[in-house]
């Protein structure tokens, strides 16, 4: 009888240990796993830390291009155009209703209320950088693309990205929004040698007062940018209609026009 209540105690015993080891095993790896993501945590608030101490200054002077001289005739019509570029700069007040929401569709929709950067399609993207490898969908609001193309290089690596955005949320808190979108429609090339949306509607329409955009001619001006070369309705008359409807779709998702 007693060595049945020693047999019984030894196993009682046996099995404690057994859980204690148990719970010493889960409790290390825990442990080592806590102090993997925290190291792992620590080494990329140094990494993005590094990246934004090395970002380039906020150089107001080359948030602006200068626009081409444009040599006339004695009839007043322009014969030559000389310049780097070929712009004609307009202010935010030549922009009409309809070409801004055709741009906001199609580019940043939600422009007027984030502060630079676009938290909702920043994640998104980074989604699809995850699934499709980094550089599979750019998340850049129109203020991320201005800084891009005045600061920056056109790489597609973390480092740039970061920076991009830091110098967006300082661009942002900078100027007022509808300054941020006339620099954006000022700066960005449209292909056929046009830099700026006037000299694009021009180029492409022989329009100079863009209140005489139609909408279908709005909506092709949105869509260019994206790949100006392949959007050219004078060389690729198919494809520049498929990305104007495109636009249209979007402006009517987005509620900027009805069906």
């Amino acid at each position: 009888m007693t060595e049945n209540s020693q047999s019984r105690v030894a196993r009682r015993k046996a099995q404690q240990n057994e859980k204690k080891n148990k719970k010493s095993v889960w409790k290390l790896i825990f442990q080592i796993s806590a102090a993997v993501a925290g190291l792992a945590a620590l080494a990329v608030i140094i990494i993005v830390s590094y990246f934004i101490i090395t970002t380039p200054k906020l150089d107001h002077s080359l948030l602006g291009d200068p626009a081409s001289t444009k040599v006339l005739d004695i009839n007043g019509d322009v014969f030559a155009d000389l310049g780097q570029e070929r712009r004609t700069k307009i202010s935010y007040e030549d922009l009409p209703d309809i070409l801004v929401d055709a741009v906001l569709a199609t580019e940043d929709v939600r422009f007027f209320s984030h502060s630079g950067v676009d938290i909702k399609r920043s994640i998104a993207a980074v989604i699809a950088n995850l699934t499709d490898g980094f550089g599979a969908e750019g998340g850049s609001t129109i203020t991320q693309q201005v800084v891009k193309s005045s600061f920056l290089t056109p790489e597609k690596t973390m480092k740039r990205k970061i920076q991009e955005q830091w110098l967006a949320l300082q661009l942002d808190r900078a100027y007022e929004k509808e300054e941020i979108l006339e620099m954006y429609l000022n700066k960005i090339f449209y292909g056929n040698y046009a830099y700026g949306v006037a000299t694009a509607a021009e180029a492409y329409f022989g329009i100079t007062d863009l209140d005489e955009l139609t909408l279908p001619q709005a909506a092709l001006l949105a869509g260019l940018p994206q790949r100006p070369s392949a959007y050219d309705p004078t060389v690729n008359p198919d494809l520049a209609q498929e990305r104007m409807n495109t636009v249209l779709k979007l402006m009517v998702r987005h509620e900027k026009i009805t069906q």
